[in-house]
């Protein structure tokens, strides 16, 4: 329970906690701070399973933890012979540790000594268990860095609730110390170290690890025009579009300034180009608002590289994805590149990814800033007969794949697969045949001319580029 009273002094919050609150937010609280409280209460109340390690060598003690922490939100793993601490520690990477001081060949306090001496451990929240309460005692577990102690026999309920109050305080120290307060991702300290676990975890199960690097477009324009306030806000809705778009196992974070960084793990660098759009054509929809002034959009633009592929750790994929991302802004950004990519207009003409072959000049564009969104290299041609001129003879434009209409000027798309299929292009270019005529006579004429698919309009886009990236990879 939260109490919101209409005033903030001492008085009030007391009454509140006597009457069982857990929190006291005043009446003057800005909406955006409110919601923020009650996320953080909710998130309190979620909280994933705490993981114990008890160390003893009396069997009769581990046996009365084992019955004291029975809570499913508690798991205990228990230890009789702290020669094995190192490993059991490194296996089970406990959220809080019990030590017992007296024992044989090493004791809870030297154990103690060891966690605090290692910087991945010294965070850690430990208690002591201790049959002497003496003021000696008492000093060299404090001295050792030990949070807490509890005398022997202990009692379960005052156990428990030492335990739950020590990892609630740690818990909050680390989501104040990894957390950006301003959008609630990661910071990036914590980003930096989740991707070295990642990275890790890629190299044994040799699956593929990609980052990127985003910015939002033209975001000193917006603080220009609309405030800082309304900055911070595109940021917040930024963060909550991305941590929609993502899944729990991917990485999110803000780098700095207006730049977020991802790590996708078990995902390729084209894949990751096209979870990035699809991002970024989710936050195009957003509609921002500032005060009284007309709904305005912000885009962002992205780098993506991948590890092994791109660069052999972070500060590698950093800077590849990062010169990707300097070449989509050159382009007015609004887009997704990846590392590697070539911008040169030659390049572009001689051998694009994508050719779209359509008279319809607003599907055209369609088409080409959703394609070029992703990466590919796009290139439009309006009529049959300039397709044919373009992608045959010597000279020809080699094409990736061919986007072609059936319903064209001059040639119709038919009749220039089956050209293309004549000179050979069909070896080297796949080809989508688009069609508004879906027959089955049509669908089979197509695949026996040499296409790779076809598809029906009016069709959806996102199919449409799962069904590119999938003719294009194989």
């Amino acid at each position: 329970m939260l109490v919101i009273g209409g005033t903030n002094i001492l008085g009030d919050r007391v009454q509140a906690a006597r009457a069982g609150a857990r929190g006291f937010l005043p009446h003057s609280l800005a909406p955006d701070r409110l919601a923020a409280a009650l996320t953080a209460a909710l998130d309190r109340r979620q909280r994933g399973v705490a993981r114990l390690l008890a160390v003893d060598d009396d069997p009769a003690i581990l046996a009365a933890l084992h019955a004291i922490f029975t809570d499913d939100a508690l798991r205990l793993t228990t230890l009789a012979e702290p020669l094995r601490f190192w490993d059991v520690l490194e296996r089970t990477r406990p959220d809080l540790v019990l030590l017992d001081v007296d024992m044989p060949d090493v004791t809870g306090i030297e154990l103690c000594r060891l966690v605090r001496g290692d910087d991945r451990w010294a965070g850690l929240p430990v208690l002591v268990l201790t049959a002497a309460a003496d003021p000696h005692t008492v000093q060299e577990v404090f001295s050792a860095g030990a949070d807490d102690y509890v005398t022997k026999p202990m009692g379960g309920a005052e156990l428990r609730t030492r335990v739950r109050n020590r990892l609630d305080r740690v818990r909050l120290y680390q989501a104040l110390a990894e957390t950006d307060p301003l959008t609630g991702l990661t910071n990036r300290r914590k980003f930096e170290h989740e991707m070295e676990r990642l990275e890790a975890t890629a190299r044994q199960t040799h699956l593929p690890l990609t980052f990127a690097l985003l910015d939002l477009d033209r975001f000193k324009g917006v603080n220009d025009r609309y405030g800082h306030a309304v900055g911070d806000r595109v940021l917040q809705r930024l963060a909550a579009v991305l941590s929609a778009s993502f899944r729990a196992d991917d990485v999110i974070a803000r780098w700095g300034g207006e730049e977020i960084a991802l790590g996708m793990y078990g995902m390729t660098r084209d894949d990751g180009v096209a979870r990035v759009a699809d991002a970024l054509a989710a936050f195009r929809q957003e509609r921002l608002r500032a005060g009284d002034s007309p709904p305005f959009r912000v885009t962002f633009t992205a780098g993506v590289a991948e590890y092994g592929v791109d660069g052999r750790g972070l500060h590698e994929v950093y800077r590849a994805a990062d010169h990707a991302l300097y070449q989509a802004k050159a382009l007015t950004g609004d887009r997704v590149l990846p590392a590697g990519w070539q911008p040169t207009v030659a390049d572009r003409q001689r051998m694009p990814d994508v050719v779209v072959i359509d008279d319809d000049p607003i599907l055209a564009d369609l088409l080409t800033h959703a394609l070029e969104t992703r990466g590919y290299r796009v290139v439009c041609l309006g009529d049959g007969r300039e397709a044919l001129r373009r992608l045959t003879g010597p000279d020809r434009m080699r094409a990736r794949l061919i986007l072609l209409d059936v319903d064209l000027p001059e040639v119709n798309g038919f009749d220039v697969l089956r050209q293309l299929r004549r000179d050979g292009v069909l070896a080297t270019s796949k080809v989508i045949v688009l069609t508004v005529r879906s027959t089955e006579p049509e669908v089979l004429e197509a695949l026996e001319q040499g296409a790779a698919d076809h598809i029906a309009k009016p069709f959806s886009v996102p199919v449409l580029l799962q069904r590119v990236r999938r003719a294009i990879a194989s």
